[in-house]
């Protein structure tokens, strides 16, 4: 098995710290040579990460004469990347040494022994400390070793368009407490905006990562009761499927499109669907409310191909 480093959602912050013994050691691999396996946009358009990664590059086979970065990128959609990605990690063979990854996967790589702890390394590199403890706390696996290093956090929350909701009637400064206050807001764009989805909530396994995270477990932590996760009880090590947050979350997205208030199901089981909501139809003012992250403005920026300036 050759163990790989994460590079979990500051890269070059691995690379100076562990690169140089992490690379070779699969039988057969060029001791000299680190590869980098990371998520290329589907959207061609969208260079943020390559460029990034292009960067950094440059910087460490200047430190490090003799040594070089290959990259393997993989251009698909998340879920469609994560499956490439466990693919290759099976063999020595196409393990990339660092692998970019999100911090939901990392107890399930460690388990299959794909991760190599970055511990030793950390505690030389001074850097680390600057990192705050919920974001190292994001890196660890259950034996309390780290596997990876964060190159940042996100949050989610729904994004709602100005435009549309001047034109519904509804505040500028909307600020909804309640799911019927989102549902409500949906229902009136669809009455007096026609052409304009009314609310996104990605669903479907084609969104993958959306779907489950934006989506869902979005709804699902909002109903946990005192701060407990609703999803995954530590204490047993067992996953909480049948409570009534769970169901509720579900009955939310069945109302959505059941009620027509989503976008077409076509649209929304298409793996490509989040490239139109992010490149297209918010932009233009076609989606009144979306629940997503808060890294979108990364394709608004200019020379993305879907400059966004307002």
């Amino acid at each position: 098995m050759r163990p790989t480093a994460a590079l979990t959602p500051l890269f070059a912050a691995v690379l100076a710290a562990s690169a140089l013994t992490a690379c070779g050691a699969g039988a057969g691999s060029d001791p000299n040579t680190l590869k980098v396996s990371y998520k290329q946009s589907t959207d061609n358009s969208v260079k943020v990460m390559d460029t990034y990664l292009a960067d950094i590059k440059k910087e460490f086979e200047k430190k490090y004469p003799g040594k070089k970065v290959e990259f393997v990128p993989v251009k698909a959609p998340d879920s469609e990347y994560y499956t490439k990605v466990q693919q290759m990690l099976r063999s020595p063979r196409t393990a990339p040494d660092l692998v970019y990854e999100d911090t939901f996967l990392i107890n399930s790589d460690i388990t299959s022994g794909y991760l190599k702890p970055l511990d030793a390394y950390l505690a030389k590199w001074p850097d680390w400390e600057q990192f705050i403890d919920t974001s190292k706390s994001s890196t660890k696996g259950e034996d309390g070793k780290t596997y990876g290093v964060p190159d940042g956090t996100d949050t989610r929350g729904l994004w709602f368009d100005r435009r549309v909701f001047r034109k519904a009637g509804l505040p500028q400064d909307w600020q909804p407490k309640t799911w019927d206050e989102v549902l409500r807001a949906a229902r009136t764009i669809k009455e007096k905006v026609p052409g304009v989805t009314p609310l996104n909530v990605y669903t479907g396994k084609p969104a993958g990562e959306r779907a489950t995270m934006q989506g869902f477990e979005m709804l699902l932590y909002g109903t946990g009761d005192g701060g407990a996760d609703p999803l995954y009880d530590s204490a047993s090590k067992k996953w909480i499927t049948a409570g009534q947050g769970f169901k509720d979350a579900l009955s939310f997205v069945e109302t959505v499109y059941r009620d027509r208030l989503g976008p077409d199901v076509s649209d929304a089981l298409d793996p490509n669907y989040a490239t139109n909501v992010n490149g297209e139809l918010m932009p233009e003012g076609k989606l009144g409310i979306n629940l997503d992250g808060s890294w979108l403005p990364q394709v608004w920026l200019p020379g993305t191909g879907h400059a966004w300036p307002d």
